[in-house]
């Protein structure tokens, strides 16, 4: 399930009961389960023509990727790692599905799989946007590797899409 480590589950939708490892590769059905819980949140997943234009218009262009999206919060209050799957990166942050409550500005450490490396990318992050299950997070302290490796993911992104 997804779930903090350690914890039992939180009164997650039914079709969250099944093994993350059940939705890699999967992230239709991802999709598809967000939208039974008993609040459906207008987001950019659930309204993508409507929102389209919204997010061309930032400063980053937004591509896809599907990929586990480990994030573990900072600070004092730091409860283990939670587990989601990504929906976009752009040389600025990343988005992701997670079944929990965070605020705007919590501080975090993320960690997802990119094409051009064999261990997946660590780096410093911070919550900007919250949506449903929908969060989006802003990159923060990048060294010029990880930059780099950001930088040609999404460059390589934008010519498969």
């Amino acid at each position: 399930m997804w779930q903090e480590e350690g914890s039992g589950s939180r009164g997650l939708p039914n079709c969250f009961s099944e093994d993350l490892s059940d939705f890699q590769n999967n992230s239709a059905k991802v999709r598809a389960c967000l939208g039974q819980g008993e609040e459906n949140t207008p987001s950019p997943m659930t309204y993508t023509e409507e929102h389209e234009a919204l997010i061309n218009r930032r400063r980053y262009q937004r591509y896809e990727i599907d990929t586990q999206l480990p994030v573990a919060m900072l600070g004092l209050e730091q409860r283990g790692t939670l587990r989601g799957r990504s929906l976009n990166i752009s040389e600025a942050g990343i988005a992701g599905v997670f079944v929990t409550v965070w605020d705007v500005g919590t501080p975090v450490h993320l960690e997802f799989s990119v094409p051009f490396t064999k261990s997946p990318l660590r780096v410093g992050g911070v919550l900007r946007s919250h949506s449903g299950y929908r969060y989006g997070f802003e990159f923060v302290d990048l060294n010029p590797e990880q930059r780099e490796i950001i930088s040609k993911t999404c460059r390589t992104l934008a010519l498969l899409q």
